[in-house]
């Protein structure tokens, strides 16, 4: 007897206990979170350190052999060797039609062609999904694969990462880290049976706890990683507090480990000095918005004609991207490797103008051919890169300009637009305007001085993403809205509602089977609810004399007009009707249907004759839209 007491108060204290520590929700995955953020952290620490070896390896060969590639330090803000003699300091030279080149200047052709080969075949032997860009495969996953990663790819990813970035390649390594982190974060997550929501949750973690680590910043990852899922301003806000606690976590095992590493840092505060301040950066933003037009469409074009058209094996392609990338060297030397410590010197104000605004599109071209020809690498350093430059030289055409017209106190801090076009440029190739301030804010130090620059920054990212299409993104495995993904859009398959169409599901029906009410457009609230009262539908058409619809009523608007009888002899059925119509024609899908209704929060939409967007056919309803899925679902036909 007196053990089973015992056993009833040992019961008792742990239900105490779970009750108030709250495991079974909240608890539980901010716990997981931090295990998270430690492992990427750390497996973030022992990439970094295997990339700088292979890196300084590299740069280490190379001057052994008398090739002494370009140094930022040998550049001020007016000197420094131009294109075609930044080889001036090598040790044995060569001159072809006016460039000077080292003497073993194939080397430079060579090495990223060897780094593309092997790249290329670890992947395409052991996981074709690892080529190219790798925050595509953390969307994707998040999205449509309900946050499973296969074991072996973050393994794959970053070996092959090492060979594309340590043989020089122009691209950033975000994309393994944060494909590392998640890759642990989904194996964690499987190895402990949680379910599907939890799993995409942890995945987000692991890849902000990689991007934390690796660039030192815990906030700007967290907020990075729940945004670039989307290519509008949606975020996934569900993962907003695991992704923070695993970015910390992963931030301070990295930093226990290699300390702080970040190259950028800001002595002097900065900001907006008068309102013509303000007008010069508005005119930057329709420039930024043309270049990240630019060069993401460069970067697509680069990868879709060239090299998914070139009848090469597959592992092969990478090598040539390491040759094209050698050719742009040979001119470039500067875009060699991701450029953190040129775009260091670009915020320090160290680099000459015709150096800064010469290597714009070179960059531009090296980052295409490294990343696009599937070699293993990110976009978001050669974006800031990028971004900076432009904000370097438009700053500069700017001060010449309005000196010119007596006004020279409009043209903000050379510095802030520096900031500015990193911050914008990234912004509008990733779709990232929250995380694209704060970033830039992070890894130059500027937010420990001086944090209303992040309103600055945020105001021209938004405003050039105004000005781009949803479609303007380097990652393609971006949705427009949480509607959009299958993680928001319940148990239904969204390839299977895309085969199924609207006229499958009222067809062989007869009219009468539909009850669909139509509302006269001049009857008033007693004859409007009349008609709707029997109906549990709160989408109603309105049609005209002639039947043409020109419009559709909310029942709740009628209920609420209902309430008040004074006014029912003043209002009539197009005093409340929305105008503006959302509708789908018989030939569209289920998909778009069901995607408008939930964008709307409607439970019918009109369906109209394809040629007369005017003629009503019929009422489409959310259940309806249900039971056409089911059906088709049962008869196993989904091709």
């Amino acid at each position: 007897m007196e053990q089973q007491h015992y056993y009833d108060k040992q019961k008792n204290f742990f239900s105490r206990l779970q009750f108030r520590f709250d495991w079974s929700n909240s608890g539980r995955i901010l716990v997981y979170s931090v295990v998270v953020g430690f492992l990427a952290g750390l497996a973030a620490a022992v990439f970094y350190s295997v990339f700088l070896f292979t890196y300084n390896a590299t740069n280490g060969f190379y001057s052994a052999t008398g090739i002494n590639l370009p140094q930022p330090n040998e550049y001020t803000a007016t000197t420094g060797p131009a294109a075609g003699t930044a080889f001036e300091n090598a040790a044995r030279q060569d001159n072809f039609w006016g460039f000077i080149l080292p003497r073993y200047w194939v080397l430079l052709i060579l090495i990223p062609m060897f780094g593309g080969l092997v790249c290329g075949f670890i992947v395409w032997t052991f996981a074709p999904e690892a080529s190219g860009e790798g925050t595509d495969n953390v969307i994707r996953t998040f999205h449509f694969r309900g946050g499973r990663i296969r074991n072996r790819l973050p393994i794959v990813k970053s070996i092959a990462g090492i060979f594309t970035l340590g043989s020089g390649g122009s691209a950033g390594y975000e994309c393994v880290a944060m494909l590392l982190g998640g890759g642990i974060a989904s194996s964690f997550a499987q190895w402990l049976r949680l379910n599907v929501r939890d799993r995409r949750i942890l995945l987000l973690a692991g890849a902000a706890g990689g991007l934390g680590a690796i660039f030192q910043i815990p906030i700007g990852a967290a907020i990075y990683v729940i945004e670039i899922l989307y290519a509008s301003t949606a975020m996934e806000f569900a993962a907003m507090i695991p992704c923070l606690i695993a970015s910390a976590t992963g931030y301070s095992v990295f930093y226990l480990i290699h300390g702080d590493v970040r190259l950028f840092a800001f002595t002097e505060s900065m900001g907006l000095e008068n309102c013509g301040n303000a007008v010069v950066l508005l005119l930057f933003v329709p420039v930024l918005a043309v270049f990240c037009l630019f060069f993401v469409r460069l970067v697509l074009e680069v990868r879709n004609r060239i090299f998914r058209r070139l009848v090469l094996p597959e592992f092969f392609k990478p090598a040539v991207g390491g040759l094209l990338f050698g050719l742009v060297v040979l001119v470039y030397p500067q875009v060699w490797g991701g450029g953190h410590a040129w775009l260091n010197q670009l915020i320090e104000l160290k680099l000459p103008f015709y150096i800064v605004i010469a290597l714009i599109i070179p960059k531009m071209l090296a980052t295409a051919f490294t990343v696009s020809s599937g070699g293993s690498g990110g976009l978001f350093v050669p974006s800031l890169f990028i971004g900076g430059m432009l904000g370097f030289v438009f700053c500069s055409f700017s001060e010449v300009v309005f000196s010119f017209v007596g006004l020279s106190g409009w043209v903000p801090d050379l510095r802030l637009c520096v900031l500015v076009g990193m911050a914008a440029f990234c912004a509008g190739v990733s779709k990232v305007p929250f995380a694209a301030a704060v970033i830039v804010c992070e890894i130059t130090g500027i937010a420990e001085l001086n944090y209303t620059i992040l309103l600055i920054l945020l105001a021209v990212n938004l405003a050039v993403m105004s000005l781009l299409s949803s479609s303007t993104s380097l990652y393609e495995e971006q949705v427009l809205t949480t509607i959009d993904s299958e993680t928001h859009f319940g148990n239904y398959s969204i390839d299977l509602l895309q085969v199924i169409t609207v006229r499958d599901t009222f067809l062989g029906k007869e009219k009468s089977d539909l009850t669909d009410v139509i509302i006269p457009a001049n009857a008033t609230i007693p004859e409007i609810v009349k008609l709707i009262s029997p109906l549990p539908d709160t989408l109603f058409p309105v049609v005209d004399e002639n039947q043409q619809l020109i419009g559709v009523i909310q029942a709740s608007d009628v209920w609420s007009e209902f309430r008040n009888r004074q006014k029912w002899d003043s209002i009539n059925a197009i005093s409340l009707m929305q105008s503006d119509i959302k509708y789908v024609t018989p030939n569209d899908n289920l998909y778009q249907a069901l995607r408008i209704c939930t964008l709307l929060s409607i439970t019918e939409i009109p369906v109209v004759d394809p040629n007369q967007p005017n003629k009503l056919v019929c009422m489409l309803r959310h259940n309806e839209i249900i039971k056409a899925y089911n059906e088709r679902l049962a008869t196993a036909k989904w091709n």
